[in-house]
């Protein structure tokens, strides 16, 4: 059923004159499962000439963001993705490393990561998922652990050594060992709108 919705909102018919709006979502965080009631209203010189319900069901919800605009992006394209930075943490080995000093400059290292997420990931990661962006934190403690999606070892390093810390890789973490986060069949449901704005940049 939801092949359906998402080939209606890629019609050229759709995107020339209709609207896709959520009426209201339910989450229920002990099942894990969203649902949310969705519209299509059809407008012809701002007079609503056609009107759709939709209601759609997520099993095993990891989590949803962005859905709470009245109306969402001009003209919705539907997508389920396979491939997106979101999915990495759940689709690639964890790494636990371990990053030892104090950089000279905080500002100029968490803006540097903070450039290198951008990059990487289109910035749907970003560094306040692995570091703390506080001046006293680094005056207090020289010794840190963050754990990451193997991909973005290099570039993390890279900076880290820039700032002359160390970092190391303690341990690599595989498959069902990584809990909760083992779901190499995970996708990602995305509301948007290529046209206006990639689907892998947030």
């Amino acid at each position: 059923m939801i092949q359906k919705l998402i080939e209606r909102t890629n019609t050229t018919e759709f995107y020339q004159d209709s609207d896709l709006k959520l009426e209201s979502y339910n989450y229920n965080p002990s099942s894990n499962t969203l649902e949310m009631f969705l519209s299509i209203n059809q407008i012809s010189y701002d007079i609503p000439i056609e009107y759709e319900e939709w209601k759609l069901t997520c099993i095993k919800t990891e989590n949803f963001n962005g859905l709470f605009s009245q109306r969402m992006l001009p003209y919705v394209k539907l997508k389920v993705l396979k491939n997106h930075p979101l999915l990495l943490k759940y689709h690639e080995n964890e790494l636990e490393c371990e990053i030892k000093g104090k950089p000279e400059n905080v500002n100029e290292f968490i803006g540097e990561l903070s450039n290198v997420l951008e990059k990487e990931t289109g910035n749907w990661i970003t560094v306040n998922e692995y570091f703390w962006n506080n001046v006293e934190y680094y005056k207090k403690y020289s010794k840190r652990t963050i754990c990451i999606p193997k991909s973005l070892e290099k570039s993390i390093k890279e900076v880290c050594k820039k700032h002359k810390l160390n970092f190391s890789v303690n341990n690599e973490i595989i498959g069902e060992d990584k809990g909760y986060a083992d779901k190499p069949k995970a996708k990602v449901l995305i509301f948007g709108n290529e046209d206006v704005s990639p689907n892998d940049f947030f």
